[in-house]
């Protein structure tokens, strides 16, 4: 559907489209001045060029060495870490995210003889996280992260706005990993912080608001998810003016609570407003992942209401844009791709959908991260919809990459296993393979008996 994607048990047989990719919900990014984070729908929704939308507190990757240390280095390994991050950022600038790894890499070690406490420390730790981020890979950053903030809190006391910035990073991270329980209490602290320091209208608390809203969301605390949402875009619109893009990133978030409400007559215009909006104020149209999310967003309130023909442009729209933004092998593509093919399926157009689907699978298998939000969604709606309209022959291929996959991220013994296995089962029976079918049910009869 929107900017995050649903759990498990949300994905049935229906029409609904999958969500564009999350960060959608919350892009973590790299400028040019230190560890930047941004919003959902606006940086890019993994992230192709990462414009920061926060104001004082972003950061970017920085080179810059601290005022005050704690730690005591040589003047060499203090040029040695400065050396290694400018090439780092330079490396970044150009789009050699390898590169820049490697080298964000060799500047921590470098870091970590400074000392536990140093702030170089903290900001190797957070650059390289955030590169994880540019690349999808969270479960590599949330460590890291968790280790910078532990070193702010320490170094600065654990109220003290200071921490904003990590907290809100980690609290980024947690959503996109889809832990939101973890999310809502970082955020939940950050938000009290910054209600505390800032005054409870300041754009940072609205920018809070936002995310937490989203969290809200998924634990599908809707009342309280509408009221941050309101009171979030309240704010921005008295600080910031009505046409400004974190305007329209308000409007779009609370229109996707709105079309998971089935209340799209007020989806609707906030929609068609966040798009005006994020027409106008893009720096590149083609490459903007927030008019991505809000193209797919509205595309899902007319497949919603049975408006195929108006949803189909908005997503190859959406799907240029993405693959302009992160290249043709991101898993940001592979969801827009199993977006489209879902709709081309609900048309019973299944010529259309099987390159996208083709496509969708072949991101997944090569996909470095297994755990990027909403691909195994995605997989798991073109399986449904494909079963919807018994096309069992080409859901058979899809089941089978879902399951590969939920065994790499759970393990082959995990009872959680057994309900992609009892799918994949389903389908072999559907395609005549009973042999193979009955085999996987008692594959996952056992791994039930796990529990």
């Amino acid at each position: 559907m929107r900017l995050a994607p649903p759990t498990v048990s949300a994905i049935n047989s229906g029409s609904k489209l999958s969500p564009p990719l999350v960060i959608a919900i919350a892009a973590l990014q790299i400028s040019a001045v230190f560890a930047s984070s941004q919003e959902a729908a606006f940086a890019s929704s993994q992230e192709a060029a990462f414009a920061s939308s926060e104001s004082a507190t972003s950061s970017s990757l920085e080179s810059a060495v601290p005022a005050s240390s704690p730690g005591t280095s040589s003047a060499s390994e203090t040029s040695a870490w400065k050396q290694s991050t400018e090439e780092a950022l330079a490396a970044y600038a150009r789009g050699d995210l390898k590169t820049a790894e490697r080298l964000l890499n060799e500047t921590l070690q470098e870091a970590e003889k400074f000392g536990a406490k140093d702030e170089r420390l903290y900001k190797s730790l957070e650059n390289l996280a955030l590169i994880y981020c540019k690349i999808g890979h969270y479960q590599k950053a949330e460590p890291l992260l968790k280790r910078a903030l532990s070193i702010r809190e320490e170094n600065a006391g654990s109220d003290t706005t200071s921490i904003a910035q990590p907290l809100q990073n980690l609290g980024l991270v947690y959503m996109n990993e889809q832990k939101f329980d973890r999310a809502r209490e970082v955020l939940e602290r950050l938000l009290a912080l910054r209600e505390k320091t800032l005054g409870k209208d300041d754009i940072e608390v609205a920018f809070t608001l936002n995310n937490l809203a989203e969290v809200y969301e998924q634990l599908n605390d809707f009342k309280k998810a509408e009221a941050m949402f309101s009171r979030s875009l309240s704010i921005r619109e008295k600080k910031l003016g009505f046409e400004h893009e974190e305007v329209a990133n308000s409007l779009n978030n609370l229109a996707g609570l709105y079309i998971d409400k089935e209340q799209y007559a007020k989806a609707e215009p906030l929609l068609k407003r966040s798009l005006a909006i994020q027409e106008k104020v893009a720096k590149n149209k083609e490459t903007d992942p927030g008019l991505a999310a809000i193209l797919t967003n509205l595309a899902d309130l007319y497949d919603d209401i049975g408006q195929m023909d108006k949803a189909e442009p908005l997503l190859k729209r959406a799907l240029s844009i993405n693959e302009k933004a992160y290249g043709n092998e991101h898993p940001a593509v592979a969801k827009t791709l199993s977006n489209l093919a879902c709709l081309y399926i609900d048309k019973q157009d299944f010529r259309a959908a099987a390159p996208l689907v083709e496509r969708a699978l072949s991101i997944a298998e090569n996909c470095e991260d297994q755990e990027y939000p909403g691909l195994i969604e995605g997989l798991m709606e073109i399986a449904e919809m494909y079963a919807h309209y018994n096309k069992f022959a080409q859901a058979l291929p899809v089941r089978q990459r879902i399951l590969a996959l939920e065994e790499e991220l759970l393990g082959k013994d995990n009872p959680e296993l057994a309900m992609y296995v009892d799918d994949y089962a389903e389908t072999l029976k559907r395609v005549g393979d009973r042999e193979k079918s009955q085999a996987m049910k008692e594959r996952a009869k056992t791994l039930r008996n796990k529990r």
